[in-house]
């Protein structure tokens, strides 16, 4: 016995088809952005397959606008924490690890791990030791003198999913003190965390993230993901690991290598998507200067 189903005329049967063919559709394309999205959110990346990455540094200014759903609260009682309070209480009760920052590279090796104690001394943020370990009231934590992060990022294209992703790798809190024989603020970077660490708590953490419209609203990994950060540009990865302070000489060219890395980005991936050419290869085009460049330390 036939089970096929019965149609009157050739045209029902035709749009029978095409109505199975779009449900079979619906479900590939449905099935292949779960599988996205699963992948996504693992933090997978297949190296392998990674023909064309580059890694950013930038600096969050925690005084912008944009940037102020990083700083505020910044007192207890004012509903919600800001994102160094949770970092410093995820680090106290050791849910994360973090790493020693040193000037010009990232090792997160278990020989520069920071010692949270010895970290509260350096920085003389008031503690009390309860059966050996260091407790600091929220009070003191310095979340008002976080002004400013590093923060990196991984830009990648992976030809094997033809993905093209800016996804953050790690972040840095800046603390903003007096200096002791120096009028004005010094900047001290506290150490790097890994960003996969912080992100499953970063995904429960809400932030509103307009403060024209306060229906809008996300988390702190929304706000980081949906790189809705302004983050001005201090480095880029070069084979002599310099900042770009290290090899510009006056503010003017600083701004403009910082709006050449910028540009370079911004073409590479409208290439990705006009066609037509290997923007993998992209080889970038520098102007040529003369004289000498001098040669200065980094600037924070």
């Amino acid at each position: 016995m036939s089970h096929e189903p019965r149609f009157r005329n050739r045209d029902q049967k035709n749009t029978a088809m095409k109505i199975t063919q779009i449900l079979l559709l619906s479900a590939f394309f449905l099935s292949t952005a779960v599988n996205a999205v699963a992948q996504e959110n693992r933090g997978v990346e297949e190296t392998g397959h990674i023909k064309w990455r580059r890694e950013v540094y930038r600096y969050l200014d925690l005084t912008k606008e944009r940037n102020a759903a990083l700083y505020h609260p910044t007192e207890p009682g004012q509903g919600g924490r800001n994102l160094f309070t949770l970092i410093f209480k995820l680090l106290a009760e050791e849910k994360i690890v973090a790493y020693e920052y040193l000037d010009g590279k990232e090792l997160f090796t278990d020989e520069y791990k920071i010692d949270f104690k010895e970290l509260l001394d350096r920085f003389g943020i008031g503690h009390e030791l309860t059966n050996g370990k260091p407790v600091v009231d929220e009070e003191d934590i310095p979340s008002h003198d976080i002004q400013g992060y590093y923060l990196k990022e991984l830009y990648s294209f992976d030809t094997g999913t033809s993905n093209y992703r800016v996804r953050p790798i790690a972040i840095s809190p800046i603390l903003f003190r007096q200096g002791e024989y120096e009028p004005q603020t010094v900047r001290y970077p506290l150490f790097w965390v890994p960003y996969d660490q912080l992100r499953p708590y970063l995904l429960r953490t809400p932030v509103m993230s307009s403060s024209l419209n306060n229906a809008l609203s996300g988390t702190i990994d929304d706000f980081f993901i949906m790189r809705e950060y302004d983050g001005e540009i201090y480095k880029s990865s070069n084979p002599r690991n310099l900042a770009i302070s290290q090899y510009t000489s006056t503010p003017e060219e600083l701004k403009a290598e910082q709006e050449r890395i910028k540009k370079e980005l911004n073409d590479f991936e409208r290439m990705l998507w006009q066609g037509g050419s290997d923007s993998t290869r992209m080889v970038p085009q520098r102007k040529k200067r003369g004289g000498t460049t001098t040669m200065r330390n980094r600037r924070y």
